[in-house]
């Protein structure tokens, strides 16, 4: 389980996140919503140590959160990978990125790495790509290598800052569908993202950010008094088109 307390956070005099209280149980398909700039992103890199909050605190299975970095990593994909299309890196060379970090300096990778990273990414559909140069994959393909480095960790949480970006509608349906089986397996699921629509087909817990925080269940997920709470009286719900 993840629990703030009491978390806020600033730039200068600039405030990002106020009063955000939230617990997230473990083995939930949650969704981060809120319009741009409401601090999506910012809460997801104060959860995974990239930014440092002096206000209020984090806990991750009842350790405190900077403890529990130490022992523990998330598995993550972020809202854009920036990448050298023609560099000579193979689907299996970044595959294997998300083990890289807990092998001593100076090992080498093991036979057994080298497995669970194909074992990661036939869990995502792309074992046949292990050999491809990264700049011969689709964005598809791509999105779903990044989530295989993150399998790779095997940490039992997954986060995802906007997964659907640069997708087609059947590769995001797709891909929701893949996440989908991995939170069935054990893994909690955060996941940041626009698509309301989808999110009310796959996702168990929504958090509702504008700076505040508002929290539901599923059954409100596209309520339009907790939307426009969040987003404004200008926001209308709509089926986004691919």
């Amino acid at each position: 389980m993840i629990k703030i307390t009491d978390l806020q956070f600033q730039i200068g005099a600039k405030s990002i996140l106020e009063d955000i209280n939230l617990e997230i149980p473990r083995g939930v398909f949650a969704a981060i919503i809120g319009p741009n700039g409401a601090g999506k992103s910012t809460l997801i890199k104060l959860l995974l140590g990239t930014l440092d909050f002096k206000t209020g605190s984090i806990e991750i299975d009842g350790i405190p959160h900077r403890q529990w970095l130490k022992d523990h990593s998330f598995g993550y994909l972020p809202q854009r990978e920036e990448y050298d299309r023609f560099f000579p890196a193979t689907a299996l060379d970044i595959a294997l990125m998300g083990i890289a970090g807990k092998v001593p300096f100076g090992k080498r990778l093991s036979s057994a790495h080298k497995a669970d990273a194909l074992d990661a990414m036939r869990m995502c559909g792309i074992e046949s790509k292990a050999s491809d140069l990264i700049g011969n994959l689709s964005g598809g393909e791509f999105q779903r290598l990044l989530l295989a480095r993150a399998i790779v960790t095997k940490s039992d949480y997954l986060i995802l800052d906007e997964p659907e970006a640069g997708i087609d509608r059947p590769g995001v349906t797709s891909f929701f569908k893949l996440l989908k089986q991995l939170n069935e397996q054990g893994k909690t699921i955060i996941t940041v993202s626009h698509d309301l629509h989808t999110l009310s087909e796959y996702c168990s817990f929504l958090i509702c950010l504008n700076r505040r925080l508002h929290c539901h269940n599923k059954t409100e997920l596209v309520n339009a008094e907790i939307i426009h709470k969040t987003f404004g009286e200008g926001v209308r719900l709509i089926d986004k088109d691919y």
